[in-house]
């Protein structure tokens, strides 16, 4: 192809490399467009592509059949260009909302047809929905789309759903009748009465009235995922009830790594370059205004980094206690062999030493929590070493026996 007709389709190309560069965050610099206007043998300068790109602006403006504009934005290396749908007269198009798009797409997908024609139009259906969503969500609610094995669920894994799902006591219970809810219509039509009655179980239905909402807890997620830093407000419960905000009510500002369940709450784990561990724990039932902010600031690079080592982290202060970390040496009788795998997992290297007697080294956060799990067992349980946390647990002891 001669030069010559390059330059006549290069306008063309230009048109089309802009129209699949939808959105800000996939804006083309200068120099990445005189790039790919090489790979068609055309030559292109910031000079040129600038009055090019004018001319086609000028021209979509007038044309607006075409279904999108040209937008720019400042990048590090000059300007960055990208286009922008709109509706034929011009006006911004209105994207669903994320969470809106994903509940369209899981419920068609929750939708049992048999017909090859129905299956090929609910297709068509979810390819609209993710085209007609926000630019940055699509990859991930393509994933959702794409997903056709939707089946109803088993009978035991609802009962287990539903029971997972009312001991969430940090959910108020009206969220938690509607997920419970949305469970049951997911299920065989033959169990739909069996789960109904498991719903009206009592087991564990203590709830905080007063408890997140399931968008709160989105925003938590979101913030996760995204590697972006989260505001919300904390506080603490006197004997009325009533909430006292730490830090005279300021929001904090954290960055959030993981979300744990334990012993019936949520901790929410965040990288703290100030306190010990590097890490801080915060109950989520115990924050308020989640989110309320845009919070769109990415985390640092050592919170990056510290992702990676979160779980063995959970995993100590979670399973064991907080504090600083010891060797330590127990001896116990076996019959309580199971508490002792309950506290350091299935992984637990128990040595015995005598008919009833086992011994135990681990490393241990030595701490309050620390030894009032020690003290439950009484003399069914001792401390061998090290000799200063003996020392620590016989002063615990005394100032209890002087009470």
């Amino acid at each position: 192809m001669s030069r010559k007709k390059n330059q006549k389709e290069k306008i063309l190309i230009i048109m089309d490399i802009l129209k699949k560069a939808e959105g800000e965050d996939n804006a083309i610099t200068t120099k990445e467009f005189c790039e790919m206007l090489a790979e068609y043998d055309i030559p292109c300068d910031r000079r040129t592509l600038a009055d090019d790109i004018r001319v086609l602006e000028a021209f979509l403006e007038d044309n607006k059949e075409y279904g999108f504009v040209i937008k720019s934005k400042k990048c590090s290396r000059g300007n960055g260009y990208y286009s922008e749908k709109i509706d034929v007269s011009g006006r911004k198009p209105l994207y669903l909302d994320y969470n809106v798009s994903k509940q369209l797409i899981l419920g068609m997908n929750s939708l049992r047809l048999t017909d090859d024609v129905e299956k090929t139009e609910t297709k068509r259906i979810k390819a609209l929905i993710v085209d007609n969503s926000l630019p940055e969500y699509r990859e991930k609610l393509m994933e959702y789309a794409e997903d056709d094995n939707i089946y109803a669920l088993d009978t035991v894994a609802a009962k287990i759903l539903i029971d997972s799902v009312r001991s969430l006591t940090f959910v108020k219970s009206s969220m938690t009748e509607g997920i419970i809810d949305t469970i049951i219509k997911m299920s065989d039509d033959d169990d739909k009465q069996s789960l109904t009655s498991e719903k009206n179980n009592p087991f564990n239905a203590r709830h905080d009235e007063n408890g997140m909402t399931l968008y709160q807890i989105d925003n938590i997620f979101r913030a996760i995922d995204n590697g972006k830093k989260l505001s919300f407000r904390y506080f603490d419960l006197d004997e009325n009830r009533n909430r006292i905000y730490r830090h005279n009510g300021d929001r904090y500002i954290a960055e959030p790594l993981t979300l744990i369940p334990n012993d019936d709450h949520y901790y929410l784990i965040c990288y703290d370059s100030a306190s010990e561990e590097s890490l801080r724990t915060y109950r989520i039932d115990r924050m308020s205004d989640v989110g309320d902010q845009n919070d769109s600031e990415d985390i640092s690079p050592e919170a990056k980094e510290m992702k990676a080592s979160v779980y063995t982290y959970t995993d100590q202060i979670f399973r064991m206690f907080n504090g600083p970390l010891e060797v330590v040496t127990l001896e116990f009788d076996d019959k309580i062999i199971g508490n002792i795998y309950d506290k350091f997992g299935p992984d637990a290297k128990i040595e015995r030493v005598g008919e009833n007697i086992c011994r135990i080294t681990e490393e241990i956060r030595i701490s309050p929590p620390f030894f009032g799990w020690l003290f439950q067992f009484s003399d069914r349980m001792k401390i061998i070493s090290p000799g200063s946390v003996i020392d620590m647990y016989q002063e615990k002891c005394r100032k209890i026996c002087s009470q």
